[in-house]
């Protein structure tokens, strides 16, 4: 008997628990292990066979995100959201190729062929070095495949070498840093072989693509509608919203979060008796327009050619009108325990909008904000320079990371990028210095924080907005393009209401 579909398969509990691989579908896992490839922390066979290499590349990852042992299951959740991101940022499939009787990953948004070489089809992933061949032959030719490879071999370095029946693997360094492996499997048709090639810094996307592999047809890389991981992605803001909502301070730590989560529910009130339905109350008068007096401001930047844009929650409460260039806008969703809000303006240049990192800033990391601070006294866009100084917001908040760059009233909503201008985080506040002068004696200096740019493409993903993602390899901009390029998709939000 069937089940019914609960609201989300992670329950409260369940996505700060420790996390058990053994809850997951094969497909949820392969999708996790493909994920962590793409990540370079995983370069083993994407089977869905989660034993000590697939743990141990989680728990790499999690490091290297900042993230703490042990893995709990709303960090699973990050990077199954992530790796969407990458997955549909190429185009990434898992192909049958019926002659070859075998099937393997495609970067097919990406891909481009090239021409052939004896008796090789040749492709081009068009944004990487990352090159397929493939060919379908006899034994001899196998063996001068296998035979190449090792010889082209760096001096010094252990090529890796399987050898059974019907499988030969070949692995190799090349002089320059390329990276060349070769897999031949003998299938119906004779020997299927698939050669792949990448300079170093692409190996992750090889060994994604090496761990793909598989004789015959198999599943899609994509995570199965209804599972615990999907339904964690679609319901991770709401979770986190009833952990934060009787937490009075907006950076409550993480202990406290998880107190919110655990706490059992409340008594249910009874429902009132049935009455005669009375006479409908008059709705409230709408405000004229003309009524309305600007509130305050904040800053908002453009994250699709739709219009969408990103800013934070506590920007647009209380507001009854928001307007960006003087004409009002859309608000479309508002998450207060990320402190996000997704809003809509008319669609926006091809092209002028801002790309997310795909990976995590990490500690040190030189970044610039952009925003509107104090708009009533300077006028034009605002752009400052600092670091990541933590990983981490108050009390261990994995939601936010502290950031040294000089913040403002204002400056709220705005992108904080990396060198290359790619979005990694959205600036959400400053620490209060009277607060804490009062508190230790003492002045912080430049103790500002932004919501992780994770957690603003999960908000994105939430709402049905897919975040645009910049290149791996993104070239260092210098400060006048950067500077440029972020007053291209940076906007003053203005927010209107009746004076109370």
């Amino acid at each position: 008997m069937a089940a019914a579909t609960p609201a989300y398969a992670y329950t409260v509990e369940e996505m700060w628990a420790e996390f058990d691989a053994s809850k997951l579908t094969v497909e949820e896992k392969r999708f996790l292990q493909f994920g962590l490839a793409l990540n370079g922390k995983y370069s083993a066979l994407m089977d869905g066979a989660w034993g000590n290499g697939s743990q141990r590349a989680l728990e790499a990852w999690a490091r290297n995100a900042g993230l703490d042992p042990p893995i709990e299951n709303w960090e699973v959740v990050l990077l199954a959201a992530e790796s969407a991101d990458r997955v549909q940022a190429d185009g990434w499939e898992q192909r049958y190729f019926e002659p070859m009787d075998i099937s393997f990953a495609v970067p097919a948004g990406r891909m481009r062929q090239e021409p052939a070489t004896d008796a090789f089809l040749n492709y081009a992933h068009t944004t990487s070095s990352l090159r397929y061949s493939l060919n379908l032959g006899d034994l001899p030719q196998v063996v001068g495949i296998h035979t190449y490879a090792l010889s082209s071999a760096l001096p010094g370095t252990a090529p890796y070498t399987l050898r059974r029946e019907k499988v030969l693997i070949t692995s190799v360094e090349q002089a320059g840093g390329t990276i060349l492996y070769a897999r031949s499997d003998l299938r119906r048709n004779g020997w299927s072989s698939v050669v792949l090639s990448a300079a170093k810094r692409d190996q992750n996307l090889l060994n994604a693509v090496s761990g793909s592999i598989t004789k015959g047809w198999s599943n899609g890389i994509k995570l199965p509608p209804g599972g615990e991981i999907m339904e964690g992605i679609a319901s991770m803001a709401t979770i986190l919203a009833e952990a934060g909502q009787d937490q009075p301070n907006e950076y409550a730590s993480l202990e406290a979060m998880r107190e919110g989560m655990t706490a059992p529910p409340a008594t249910p009130v009874p429902s009132p008796a049935p009455q005669q339905p009375a006479a409908a109350p008059a709705p409230p008068a709408t405000p004229k327009p003309s009524d309305q007096a600007l509130q305050g401001s904040g800053t908002a930047f453009f994250v699709s050619e739709q219009g969408h844009l990103i800013t934070n929650a506590h920007v647009i409460e209380g507001c009854e009108t928001l307007k960006i260039d003087g004409r009002p806008v859309s608000l479309l969703a508002a998450d207060e325990s990320f402190d996000l809000a997704l809003i809509k303006a008319a669609p926006q240049e091809a092209g002028v909008v801002a790309k997310f990192a795909p990976r995590p800033a990490g500690l040190n990391a030189d970044i610039t904000v952009a925003g509107y601070p104090l708009a009533g006294l300077l006028s034009g866009l605002n752009v400052t320079r600092g670091s990541v100084s933590s990983l981490k917001g108050l009390g261990g908040d994995a939601i936010r990371m502290q950031i040294s760059a000089p913040v403002q009233p204002g400056n709220s909503g705005g992108p904080a990028v990396d060198a290359a201008g790619r979005v990694v985080g959205v600036v959400v506040s400053k620490l209060d210095a009277k607060l804490v002068a009062d508190a230790t004696g003492d002045i912080p200096q430049n103790v500002n924080f932004a919501v992780r740019g994770e957690i603003a493409k999960l908000f994105m993903f939430q709402n049905g907005v897919e975040p645009v993602l910049g290149d791996e390899d993104s070239p260092t901009l210098d400060p006048v393009t950067l500077g440029k390029n972020l007053e291209g998709v940076t906007r003053l939000v203005e927010c209107y209401a009746v004076p109370k």
